[in-house]
């Protein structure tokens, strides 16, 4: 009697310990799982890259305005962190920011030197995701 309720807790000791242990498989699953959720379920949410360019050119004061769309939150986080200006298909100026004047839209003016014929192409990059470009032929 004594050893039948001895065989008895063993199995039932062991029926519980096999509940508790995780497959490798599943433990590998779960590290992926989470690996999704952490890298880009968050960035999905709330990346994005700028709506709208709107470029004008002021041929007499030489002055490229640009126009971004780009609605934020919080413009000090989540911001248009580089302008590139191209003329004629070279690279002219490349502009760096840590932030952007207003949640939306904003606009930049830049000295820029051109002719009627020429084209200005500016591209705005997200500092989290994305980009816009926008090609303006000066004179049409």
């Amino acid at each position: 009697m004594y050893q039948m309720s001895f065989s008895k807790q063993i199995r039932k000791k062991g029926t519980l310990m096999s509940f508790n242990r995780v497959s490798p498989k599943a433990y590998i699953f779960c590290m992926f799982l989470c690996f999704l959720a952490i890298f880009f379920c968050p960035a999905a949410t709330y990346a994005h890259g700028p709506g709208d360019l709107t470029l004008n050119y002021d041929s007499d004061s030489h002055i490229l305005s640009v126009t971004i769309s780009h609605s934020v939150s919080n413009p000090q986080k989540h911001y248009i962190k580089k302008i590139t200006i191209t003329k004629n298909e070279k690279p002219l100026e490349t502009y760096e920011y840590k932030s952007q004047p207003a949640p939306s839209p904003f606009t930049y003016t830049y000295k820029v030197e051109a002719k009627e014929g020429d084209t200005l192409e500016v591209k705005a990059k997200c500092n989290y995701f994305g980009s816009k470009t926008k090609e303006l032929v000066i004179g049409k």
